[in-house]
């Protein structure tokens, strides 16, 4: 009996669990077909988000395909693993209004896009939630120079953020609830940025 032996793409070699299951993965009927067949810059890219503990994902071709790193897995929770491989409108209906326009941006100028503290409704556990993410959305181009799709890092601050919306709203109540009159100025020109009711009424 002849024994065949699978030859896994160089390029995917280590990666976390994200590389074992993109190594696993059936992707012959998929809209990417067999890694062993994906465009060089397609490899490099896909090379760069696994090994890497930042959070990545590529959105691939012009049905913008998901590939993903161990990182992002997190961020996405109980969409994975059916994300991987995926057309990204399919997945992430509902923040595709906003990050659609901003990915096909990337796929149509090659100009890069920073989005700082982005806030985004997301369906990761079966219900909305508030989240802020800082990304970068780049081309990924190839020999020629044409796009073939976007590279993505993605940092979720929704901890950061919320924590200090609390403790301006915990300042805010402290300020205007003293029993003393209290104003804050700004800039050399001592600009009257807040002052509590005692302060106005001085």
């Amino acid at each position: 009996m002849e024994i065949t032996k699978k030859i896994t793409p160089y390029f995917l070699s280590g990666g976390g669990e994200m590389g074992e299951l993109i190594r696993t993965m059936d992707w012959s009927q998929s809209l990417l077909g067999k890694p062993e067949h994906w465009p060089q810059n397609l490899r490099t890219a896909v090379s760069i988000c696994i090994n890497s503990r930042f959070p990545m994902v590529i959105w691939w071709g012009s049905h913008l395909i998901k590939i993903y790193n161990d990182g992002y897995r997190n961020l996405i929770a109980a969409k994975h693993p059916r994300a991987m491989g995926a057309r990204g409108e399919d997945i992430q209906t509902e923040i595709w209004p906003v990050v659609g326009p901003m990915i096909q941006s990337v796929l149509d100028t090659g100009v890069a896009i920073w989005s700082e503290d982005q806030m985004l409704l997301v369906e990761r556990n079966g219900y909305l939630e508030e989240s802020y993410f800082s990304f970068s959305y780049s081309a990924i181009c190839d020999e020629s120079g044409a796009i073939g799709g976007v590279f993505c890092a993605v940092d979720e601050t929704t901890k950061r953020v919320l924590s200090e919306r609390h403790l301006a709203k915990q300042v805010n109540n402290l300020f205007t609830q003293a029993s003393i009159a209290i104003c804050i100025f700004r800039g050399d020109n001592f600009v009257v940025e807040m002052a509590n009711e005692r302060m106005l009424q001085f």
